[in-house]
């Protein structure tokens, strides 16, 4: 497909400009579903990604070193923080955007919160702030198991599958590879996983790139792996935030060269080098 590797700094920062326009139009709308709130929450955390992974991208300089000048484009925390944004997108999906009922929805938004509030549950508090949250994190924890069991969906999982819900250890989508193949492409989708996981890992991949990177030169071209992915990641969410919130095409239309973009950066799940 004609496009991808050109001008990707500037399609990323058009795209989240256009992202942010969408979600900065929904102030002051209270959604009649409140678990939407927690939705806007986990897009601010999507648009952190990718802000950072653009700035990284522009190189970084350590002048707060005396008499040493240094400069780098940090991949490795590129790659990190590219695996961050992707899962967050896939959650973003598999929590708001894929249920085809209520009741899966319910299951899946209180299966993720308590993957969240039971892993906190579990760190030490030392302080008095921290164990009034706990306090608090604890009947959040309890509510919402509640409403987890009361779910057709909860009711029909087998015995160790509700010990794991009920754990907060059941709300990833699964399996990973699948995933990762749905949003990337049967071509690139598992591949492009592993190897950012080997930067989030530290095995011996991550460190020779490093060294492979041995020019700014090199180093800006291996950031443009991840900027493709940030676009991708983007386009897809404008087009989720146009799924729950129809209404917010009247903001895309007045950005009709955008939205060609992300409809570009959509079909790269189709994208074939060798055809």
């Amino acid at each position: 497909m004609q496009g991808f590797g050109n001008g990707l700094e500037h399609d990323c920062r058009a795209l989240l400009g256009l992202f942010i326009k969408v979600g900065e139009s929904l102030k002051g709308h209270q959604p009649q579903d409140r678990r939407l709130i927690e939705s806007e929450l986990l897009a601010h955390k999507i648009v952190f990604h990718a802000s950072s992974i653009l700035y990284l991208s522009r190189g970084t300089r350590l002048d707060d070193i005396p008499e040493i000048s240094i400069s780098f484009v940090d991949n490795a925390s590129i790659r990190v923080v590219t695996r961050a944004l992707l899962e967050s997108v896939w959650a973003f999906h598999h929590i708001f955007v894929d249920p085809k009922t209520q009741d899966d929805l319910t299951f899946r938004y209180c299966c993720w919160m308590l993957a969240g509030f039971v892993q906190r549950e579990r760190f030490p508090a030392m302080t008095d702030w921290g164990r009034q949250q706990l306090a608090r994190d604890r009947q959040d924890t309890s509510r919402y198991r509640e409403e987890l069991t009361r779910t057709e969906a909860f009711d029909k999982l087998t015995a160790g599958n509700k010990r794991k819900a009920l754990n907060g250890e059941l709300w990833r989508p699964q399996p990973l590879r699948s995933t990762a193949e749905r949003f990337l492409g049967r071509r690139f989708g598992a591949a492009t996983y592993a190897w950012l996981s080997s930067y989030q890992h530290g095995d011996a991949l991550s460190a020779i790139q490093i060294r492979t990177a041995d020019t700014p030169e090199r180093q800006r071209q291996m950031a443009g792996s991840s900027l493709l992915l940030v676009a991708v990641s983007l386009s897809q969410m404008i087009k989720a935030y146009l799924g729950l919130w129809p209404h917010l095409e009247l903001v895309t239309n007045l950005y009709p060269n955008i939205q060609n973009l992300a409809e570009m950066y959509l079909r790269f799940r189709e994208f074939d080098p060798d055809t």
